[in-house]
């Protein structure tokens, strides 16, 4: 009989692996030479607020997590991308990737296809943008077809998307003018603390794997501080795997800027590697890591993204619950299910995404939910107690609002120690979840500081 099991790593999506990262100084000094302009890299806004950066998506692109995508797209895979999520290429892709500016921005740069335009961070050289073309979007247009309508995506939308989504909004306060074309990082930046230790970009999180000989490996997807039904799933998901349960239990959040309400993720990150330092997971089995990304928060679209993120890390399979990564009740609960256990048509899946033409060799662990039972005495699965009308539910929204009114969580909830790292970054900011003070304030920190490096005399002008 042949050996069937699962001895590799699955191979990033595209094929191969991006990394556009120049580490050799002289090689920057030469690359910024052939730039036309400099551009200050800004943060996008909403009603004041920041809701995106664009620096975290060259940051992921040119280190691999959005493989095989290298740059801000081109018209056609923009449309290619919102008509039927494929690249032009043929690859799966769910979200428009884009660098926008305003007109005014646009006129003063006098930039235009062949230039290369060198984009600068926190006063910095950063990044070097190659332009392959310049094109104008309808951001309004853009943002309705990234999530879809009720009438063109009756499966799963259930509402029309509004201001009160963040992800809405991200694409609506985009700038008309897009510059489309390759990124370049010539200045790596520092991460700092305390992302840094977290910083498992594809390359490093692969070679983090084989170094642990760990060949499965699922992926718990995060936006939140973990309470004990995130730690019950991470256990229970974790029994995926080939002749044995899962080796590795990868915990990737979403670091970037995200809605009010939700936790700072300096609190997230920190709080997921308590649960192994508190021995609640033995650490040989748990890696905490992060993907710099402004949470869209598109339930079925936005897991595509991380079905991408996770595969490019080498990661084998994915927890997908309720309500997977969404906010409001714009879609069904179990959208990104429906989606993973049979496809969406009007979203371009006629078949689950790992079975299509360009798809996912990630494979996913749908899950419904996970509630504490006071006569099973623990955390059970909805498919298997049948307790009915006695358990509880844990949602994230619950959690935030006992904290709020300043009751501390039990232990049923919380692990005291995690609780301590909400309350250390509470303290820390004065507050214990995302506020407008926060939000502005992190996007002058950022998540990097970036070494100092001179500007070529041609653009010191």
């Amino acid at each position: 009989m042949p050996d069937v099991r699962i001895k590799t790593l699955p191979p990033p999506h595209g094929g191969k692996l991006v990394e556009r990262v120049v580490r050799d100084p002289e090689m920057a000094r030469k690359l910024m030479e052939k730039c036309s302009a400099v551009y200050d890299i800004k943060p996008t806004l909403f009603k004041g607020n920041p809701v995106r950066n664009v620096y975290r998506e060259i940051m992921s692109v040119c280190y691999g997590f959005f493989s095989p995508v290298e740059g801000s797209m081109t018209k056609a895979d923009l449309e290619s991308v919102l008509e039927k999520r494929r690249l032009t290429s043929g690859w799966v892709f769910p979200y428009p990737i884009l660098f926008d500016i305003s007109e005014e921005d646009f006129k003063k740069l006098k930039v235009g296809p062949g230039d290369w335009l060198l984009l600068r961070l926190k006063g910095e050289p950063f990044a070097i943008l190659e332009i392959e073309e310049v094109y104008e979007i309808v951001p309004g247009d853009v943002a309705v077809r990234t999530f879809g309508t009720p009438e063109k995506n009756p499966e799963v939308v259930k509402f029309p998307f509004d201001q009160k989504h963040t992800g809405y909004n991200i694409y609506c306060s985009l700038n008309p003018i897009i510059l489309a074309g390759k990124y370049t990082i010539i200045n790596e930046p520092k991460i700092r603390p305390p992302f840094d230790r977290f910083w498992y970009p594809p390359k490093r999180a692969r070679e983090e794997f084989e170094k642990r000989g760990w060949t499965t490996v699922i992926a718990h997807q995060t936006r939140n501080v973990p309470h004990t039904g995130h730690e019950a799933l991470m256990k229970n998901a974790a029994y995926i795997g080939d002749i044995e349960p899962s080796h590795g239990i990868v915990v990737n959040a979403i670091v970037g800027a995200k809605r009010i309400g939700d936790f700072p993720d300096e609190a997230i990150v920190e709080g997921h590697e308590m649960i192994h330092l508190a021995g609640y997971i033995k650490p040989e089995r748990h890696l905490v890591t992060f993907t710099l990304w402004d949470m869209r928060y598109g339930n079925p679209i936005e897991s595509l993204i991380h079905a991408v993120i996770r595969q490019n890390m080498g990661i084998s399979f994915h927890m997908f619950g309720r309500d997977h990564a969404a906010l409001g009740e714009y879609y069904d609960i179990y959208a990104t299910q429906i989606l993973w256990s049979k496809g969406i048509p009007s979203f371009g899946f006629d078949a689950p995404p790992y079975a299509v033409e360009g798809g996912f060799y990630i494979r996913p662990q749908n899950i419904a939910e996970f509630w504490y039972c006071p006569k099973c005495l623990e955390f059970a699965y909805s498919g298997n107690c049948n307790h009915k009308g006695i358990y509880s539910r844990y949602s994230g929204s619950f959690i935030r609002g006992l904290i709020n009114e300043g009751v501390t969580p039990p232990p049923q909830i919380y692990r005291p120690e995690v609780y301590k790292v909400v309350v250390k970054w509470w303290q820390k900011f004065g507050y214990p979840f995302n506020n407008e003070k926060y939000l502005k304030e992190r996007e002058e920190r950022l998540e990097v500081d970036l070494p100092h490096m001179e500007l070529p005399a041609h653009l010191k002008k």
